[in-house]
């Protein structure tokens, strides 16, 4: 049994995001512990930052009547959110966190064997960037592989490893592995895209070998140009795959959203992106 977390805004999800994460718990054999982040202080924060007067011109009273109409919408939906977490056959864990809790998320990630969120998740005020700022948090300091759900998830009936034959490329294909062998059956498709004239896919052997142990069907894909461009070629008009990436570092956001071909993906397609650190 394996331990995957869940995260949401609990003012903002969709009964087929919640049957997402269910689908991936089922398939992983997993128990599922969805957490809702109340992020009322930042988002009162925010608000401040953007609209200062509203906050030196507004009565106290009518401040206390936004506060207490957005409590009771956030239990309408915590109560919504126990009862699709309750139904089907897949049992849900499901807990509020309050006041700033990344940190809290980045510590459960530690002792978790998958992060689960949606690919629209954001707590920004209004507007955000693709993807929101909240998931480049996520996907750089989370502390276990990542999967980013698109907002209509079809049934995975393929899997794509992009492989470089980096650690961080084959490190994504072993984790993902380990934590879906119910996968096993569904054909396996490993794309390389060579760059510098090279004609030859890095220890495809061993590579080949590996993946023969835990998947029944596996072929290989050599892609020519740039990767980023060819794997957005790829993707662009599939909705029932799902593709790991191996991030590139956690030291600058940057080094993944801007030089790493997930962005674009993120940005762009809708398949799920599974990503985990070395």
């Amino acid at each position: 049994m394996k331990r995957f977390i869940a995260v949401i805004n609990p003012l903002n999800f969709t009964e087929n995001g919640i049957g997402a994460f269910k689908y991936f718990a089922n398939a992983g054999n997993s128990q599922l512990s969805v957490i809702a982040l109340d992020n009322q202080e930042r988002e009162a924060l925010s608000l401040y930052e953007m609209v200062p007067e509203l906050y030196a011109y507004t009565d106290e009273r009518v401040l206390a009547e936004i506060r207490a109409s957005r409590d009771f919408e956030m239990n309408s939906k915590m109560t919504q959110l126990h009862h699709l977490c309750n139904e089907g056959e897949v049992k849900v864990d499901v807990r509020r966190v309050g006041n700033f809790p990344d940190q809290e998320i980045i510590l459960e990630s530690r002792f978790s064997d998958l992060l689960l969120v949606g690919s629209k998740t954001s707590f920004a005020m209004m507007g955000d960037t693709n993807p929101p700022i909240f998931v480049e948090e996520i996907l750089v300091k989370a502390e276990c592989p990542v999967l980013i759900i698109p907002d209509t998830l079809f049934s995975v009936k393929e899997i794509i490893f992009s492989y470089n034959g980096t650690v961080s490329s084959m490190f994504a294909i072993k984790a993902f592995t380990q934590l879906f062998p119910s996968f096993c059956e569904l054909p396996v498709r490993v794309v390389y895209v060579g760059e510098r004239n090279i004609e030859t896919i890095p220890w495809e052997h061993q590579l080949k070998t590996y993946l023969e142990l835990h998947y029944s069907r596996v072929d290989f894909q050599m892609l020519r140009g740039d990767p980023s461009m060819e794997f957005m070629k790829l993707l662009m008009n599939k909705n029932d795959c799902l593709i790991t990436f191996g991030a590139y570092g956690r030291s600058r956001m940057s080094r993944l959203f801007h030089h790493s071909d997930a962005e674009n993906i993120l940005k762009c397609t809708n398949v799920p992106v599974f990503i985990t650190h070395p």
